[in-house]
């Protein structure tokens, strides 16, 4: 089947709640949707934290709209902002089925660079799980200067801590990619 749908652009809605909940009540139910947010209750708390986060300044959640549908999104989050490291911003994205091959997830990682900047980050984070081999391809697609890191295998690597506390919260293995956000670093 070719979709039709390839190359259109989609107009983002920043911090739209409203798009957001409709986007998770039509397909939080798919197979490949996020375990720990699959749950009524484990979703209200994700989005709780992600609008404390934009009220404080350091998350933004981007809904792309195909019309008037909510047709994928990406959270921006603050991962770590210490001395050694400076500060990191994860961006974690879900495109619809019906959607995936059409750009929303270039424009939804387009956003996210643009946004981690913006909240004053150095880096860009994303932990997939290693067992979704068409998101780790897709994210090195748009950011192919990505270090990647994998648990268990990196025990010496900077990023070794946060990786051990995304690869907990998943509850399985998580490959951990990180982008310098510099004018190299920015999909094209």
């Amino acid at each position: 089947m070719v979709n039709t749908n390839a190359h259109r652009t989609y107009r983002l809605s920043v911090n739209d709640w409203l798009a957001l909940e409709q986007f998770y009540m039509r397909w939080s139910d798919q197979p490949d949707w996020p375990s720990e947010s699959r749950a009524r209750e484990a979703w209200d708390r994700l989005v709780q934290t992600w609008q404390v986060g934009a009220w404080l300044g350091d998350a933004a959640v981007a809904v792309a709209m195909d019309g008037s549908r909510p047709v994928g999104f990406a959270a921006v989050t603050l991962a770590m902002d210490e001395p050694t490291h400076g500060r990191a911003m994860e961006v974690g994205t879900f495109v619809a089925p019906t959607h995936r091959g059409t750009d929303v997830n270039r424009e939804l990682k387009r956003w996210s660079a643009r946004e981690a900047a913006r909240l004053g980050a150095q880096w860009l984070a994303a932990c997939i799980p290693v067992a979704n081999v068409r998101a780790c391809r897709a994210f090195v697609k748009l950011f192919p200067n990505a270090m990647a890191y994998e648990t268990p295998h990196h025990s010496d690597v900077p990023w070794r801590d946060y990786l051990k506390r995304r690869a907990f919260a998943a509850g399985e293995p998580v490959r951990l990619y990180i982008v310098r956000l510099d004018g190299d670093s920015h999909p094209t």
